[in-house]
């Protein structure tokens, strides 16, 4: 452990945060999802990385009073488990929670390293919040409830003193390494795998934020946290492991005073180099092995590229469906969404465990737990106000926008397009065209929210 700046500082040199009890933000979630994947029994649905837990605001049974929602105050509709730990997202690890049952989701963190989680004080009476990371842990608990993850869901107590001799060199204290089995391989594996998802971590970020072990070959469970005062952040963490080595950082005030940059990536620019070295160190010391990772264990199963227990059944996975979008909002398609905005596109259909209500997980981009909010049943269209055949070598058409903005108009003789121009403003559009016999002109503006406008003229040459 690194000591403060000076021991005799005002206030906090004597602080010692690897083993004061700091809330871990999201960082407890994995414990959470850990819990979630254990085997709920033959009769009753079990969980992979593939299950969804709709991302939609929901009144929590038995909490009338708590409201939970995401950092982000929005909401992602059906979303896979995957993407909803890999984003961070607080609704659905709330749900995880409760489909456990509060009290089992802590004994089952605790016993993973996080001893004391939820039980100082007040703490002791938390509920579903505490899937948020709401009670206080210590550094040196949290890391090693990692490194319990890393073993594959095998508990080993921690030490920072492995040997007490007295002054004639006798033994009077030796740390006795001991483990336990405390949860499901399985549920161990799928949760590390999903940390390890940079592709789906990304989403959160933008960007890697593990850039030195990316550029080493080092595969890494990855997750940050964050506690927030009224609203603003007073701790961040990041957190990860490998089959080798576990590591936290965390960032903050030894008072409450809220950061002036809360955002929770910042402690993965410690910990990437942090970790990066010291794997590549173990590796030298031949501790570790280059490429490592966690060996998959007996029974798992790959179902659409996402990872399920052997105890999953497949009675309860997702149904095939389709569902009505609108091209423009990307959300579901309403009465008021022309036809031409409208796209069937195949969903997946699962059941909400706490809810009980119908979750869509549509392709990606498309929201299936909205509907369209771009288009009202009070929307004008563009609309074609001549067309002018008064030379036999152009068409003049005249044209107005509605509610949305102008895209194109196309122009038909005799049913025939003959050309398509880009619009992109009320007025007059000419068209070279030879007409040389009686014809039937039409014209159809179309503009950005997919309304389509048309007018047609007859053309009679002179004498015809």
């Amino acid at each position: 452990l690194v000591g403060s700046r000076d021991f005799n500082y005002p206030d906090f040199g004597q602080d010692n945060a690897a083993t004061a009890y700091i809330q871990p933000g999201s960082s407890i979630k994995p414990f959470v999802y850990a819990k979630l994947f254990e085997n709920k029994g033959a009769d009753q649905p079990n969980y992979g990385s593939g299950s969804v837990l709709s991302d939609t605001q929901f009144a929590v049974p038995g909490y009338p009073s708590y409201k939970p929602q995401n950092a982000d105050r929005g909401y992602k509709g059906g979303i896979d488990i995957r993407k909803s730990l890999a984003l961070s997202r607080n609704i659905p690890a709330i749900k995880a929670m409760l489909v456990s049952g509060v009290q089992p989701t802590l004994e089952s963190i605790r016993k993973m390293g996080n001893t004391n989680y939820c039980t100082i004080g007040a703490e002791k009476q938390a509920g579903p919040a505490s899937s948020l990371g709401g009670c206080g842990t210590r550094m040196v608990d949290h890391t090693n409830a990692l490194a319990s993850l890393a073993r594959l869901g095998v508990y080993r107590p921690h030490t920072s003193i492995l040997e007490v001799k007295n002054s004639s060199n006798e033994t009077i204290l030796k740390y006795k390494e001991s483990q336990k089995k405390v949860l499901d391989p399985q549920a161990a594996y799928i949760v590390n795998e999903i940390l390890a998802d940079r592709n789906a971590r990304s989403g959160l970020f933008g960007r890697t934020i593990t850039p030195e072990l990316d550029a080493a070959g080092i595969k890494a469970s990855i997750k940050t946290g964050t506690s927030d005062i009224d609203g603003q952040a007073k701790d961040i963490w990041t957190v990860g492991y490998t089959p080798s080595l576990s590591a936290t950082v965390w960032l903050g005030n030894p008072t409450v005073k809220p950061l002036r940059n809360g955002n929770s990536s910042i402690p993965a620019r410690v910990l990437d180099p942090l970790l990066a070295f010291a794997t590549q160190q173990y590796q030298k010391d031949g501790r570790a092995k280059a490429g490592e990772w966690f060996t998959e264990p007996e029974g798992i199963q790959r179902i659409g590229g996402e990872l399920y227990p052997s105890y999953y059944n497949k009675k309860y996975a997702a149904t095939n469906a389709k569902l009505a979008f609108d091209k423009v909002s990307k959300k579901k398609a309403t009465d008021c969404t022309p036809a031409a905005a409208k796209i069937e596109l195949d969903v997946m259909k699962s059941t909400d465990p706490i809810t009980k209500k119908p979750a869509y997980t549509a392709p990606d981009g498309y929201d299936a737990s909205k509907y369209d909010d771009r288009h009202s049943c009070s929307d004008s269209k563009p609309t074609v106000d001549t067309i002018d055949l008064s030379s036999k070598s152009r068409i003049v058409v005249r044209i107005s926008k509605g509610t949305f903005e102008l895209d194109s108009i196309t122009v038909f003789v005799d049913g025939q397009a003959i050309a398509t121009q880009n619009a992109n403003s009320s007025g007059d559009y000419t068209i070279p065209y030879n007409l040389t016999k009686k014809s039937s002109i039409t014209v159809t503006v179309t503009d950005t929210g997919y309304y389509e406008g048309s007018q047609s003229a007859t053309y009679t040459p002179a004498g015809g």
